[in-house]
C-alpha cells in the first residue's frame, strides 16, 4: 500500500487537480485545511509507504521532479504572502500478531500459517517532517530542491543501520556474547535493538544560509 494524504488551504482548485493527477496511481486521501491568517496557503502532504521500500523507489524520481516544480509554482503565485509548506514520510511495518516484526517471514512461519487467515496490523515505524516556511521565494525554491538530497542521506544512514543489526542479530552472538552484560557486542546488540523498537521521529526545518535541513 502506498498512500498520499493531502491537508491543503488557500489552494486552487487547478493546483489541487494537478496535485492529485501527479499522484493518481496512488491511494490518495483530500482533507481540506485550517486557514493560517499568516500565510495565503498551507499545503500538507504525508507520503505512507513500507518500511522496507525506500522512498524514490515508491515514487520515480521523474514524478518527484515534477512535483518539486508544481510546489515552487504554487509558491511563485503566493508571492510575499508565502506557502506553509509540510512534507511527511511515514514508514510501517506488518505485524500478523507474531512475536517477532521482521519486514520478511521465514518459510517456515509461513508453512505454518498457509491455511490460516491472518490479520495484518499496520505499525506505524518512522516519520520524517520537513517544515518550510521561508516567504522569500529563493529561499523557498531552494529548500524544495534540498530535500531530496537529505531523503538519499537518511536512507543511506538507515541502511547502514539496518547492516549493522544484520551482523548482530545471529544465533553465534546471542549464544557466545549474549549472557555476558560486559561483552561489546552484547552491548551493541542491546544498545540496536532498543532502538529498533521505538518509534522514530525526525524533524527538519531549512536553513538557507548553510543550504542544509537541520534536524530539530
Amino acid at each position: 500500500m502506498y498512500q498520499v494524504i493531502i491537508n491543503h488551504w488557500g489552494l486552487s482548485l487547478g493546483e489541487i487537480e494537478t496535485i492529485n493527477n501527479l499522484f493518481h496511481n496512488y491511494e490518495v486521501v483530500e482533507i481540506e485545511g485550517r486557514k493560517n491568517d499568516e500565510y495565503a496557503s498551507n499545503l500538507e502532504i504525508e507520503f505512507i509507504k513500507n518500511v522496507k521500500y525506500e522512498f524514490f523507489s515508491c515514487i520515480s524520481i521523474e514524478k518527484w521532479n515534477v512535483f518539486v516544480d508544481v510546489i515552487k509554482n504554487i509558491k511563485k503565485r503566493r508571492g510575499n504572502k508565502g506557502l506553509k509548506f509540510k512534507m511527511t514520510i511515514t514508514d510501517y511495518i506488518e505485524d500478523d500478531g507474531s512475536n517477532d516484526h521482521n519486514i520478511v517471514d521465514s518459510s517456515n512461519s509461513k508453512e505454518s500459517r498457509n491455511n490460516e487467515e491472518v490479520e495484518i496490523e499496520l505499525l506505524f515505524y518512522r516519520r520524517i517532517i520537513f517544515l518550510l516556511g521561508h516567504k522569500n521565494q529563493n529561499e523557498f525554491v531552494k529548500g524544495v530542491e534540498r530535500i531530496e538530497i537529505t531523503i538519499e542521506n537518511m536512507t543511506e544512514i538507515f541502511n547502514q543501520t539496518n547492516k549493522f543489526g544484520a551482523s548482530l542479530d545471529n544465533e553465534q552472538i546471542k549464544k557466545s556474547n549474549y549472557n555476558n552484560p560486559y561483552s561489546s557486542q552484547t552491548k551493541s546488540f542491546k544498545e540496536y535493538k532498543q532502538w529498533e523498537e521505538k518509534i522514530q521521529l525526525y524533524v527538519f526545518v531549512f536553513d538557507y544560509d548553510k543550504r542544509i535541513w537541520k534536524a530539530l
